[in-house]
């Protein structure tokens, strides 16, 4: 069955321009590229708002960035900072029975941050449970996340953009992880959705290792 939320052309736009961002945002993209990404964003609110978080992470880096500090370590602090929230927020959840719109906060500021890091070439997909943090969700509510309906595992070389692509196709959105075994926690934006088309169609992808449904895991436990 065809999905109707967006044709084969408009994929291939998503992920051309999800490769470019980073390039724009850091002002090394060709006047084509920007040319491109700007025709893009004047259609497409997604992409937008992606951009506009982009920016805004990366005027915090710069702003906090010191000359003596190498980048590898500016993005370990980023990283421990990230962590450190999210303990403190599964915590306050554990005690209060709600996931706080605090913990999504930092965790979108890290992933969108080793994004820009990736276009940079700084940073390498060689390790699953730091590498998969460069992914980042194309919209994310300022309040209120979709609950998790699917987990996932996607391989260390898939690129940020590949991913983004493949779930705004499906109207996926990245609700929760990775974790350490480098799982993703996804939630359904919208109404009317098949899950168990959604799992098929994620398993079909290329550079997919694992999709089950979250209340399986649930079950296991």
């Amino acid at each position: 069955m065809k999905n109707d939320s967006i044709d084969n052309g408009c994929e291939r736009a998503h992920l051309r321009v999800w490769d470019m961002l980073p390039w724009v945002v850091n002002g090394t993209a060709s006047e084509a590229e920007r040319h491109d990404v700007d025709t893009h964003l004047s259609e497409c609110a997604y992409c937008r708002e992606e951009f506009a978080r982009q920016r805004r992470v990366q005027a915090v880096m710069s702003a906090d960035a010191q000359p003596e500090v190498s980048v590898e370590r500016g993005l370990e602090r980023l990283l421990e900072q990230v962590d450190a929230h999210e303990q403190q927020a599964a915590r306050n959840a554990r005690e209060s029975g709600t996931a706080g719109s605090r913990r999504w906060a930092w965790a979108a500021c890290g992933l969108a941050a080793m994004v820009l890091l990736e276009a940079g070439g700084l940073v390498e997909l060689s390790a699953p449970h730091r590498s998969s943090a460069t992914y980042h969700t194309l919209s994310s509510p300022d309040a209120g996340l979709p609950q998790a309906a699917i987990r996932l595992v996607v391989d260390p070389s898939m690129t940020a953009g590949k991913l983004q692509a493949l779930l705004v196709s499906l109207k996926l959105q990245i609700v929760g992880g990775p974790n350490e075994d480098g799982v993703y926690s996804l939630g359904v934006l919208g109404r009317g959705h098949d899950i168990e088309k959604d799992i098929a169609a994620l398993r079909a992808a290329p550079g997919v290792r694992f999709v089950e449904p979250a209340d399986a895991a649930r079950n296991e436990q």
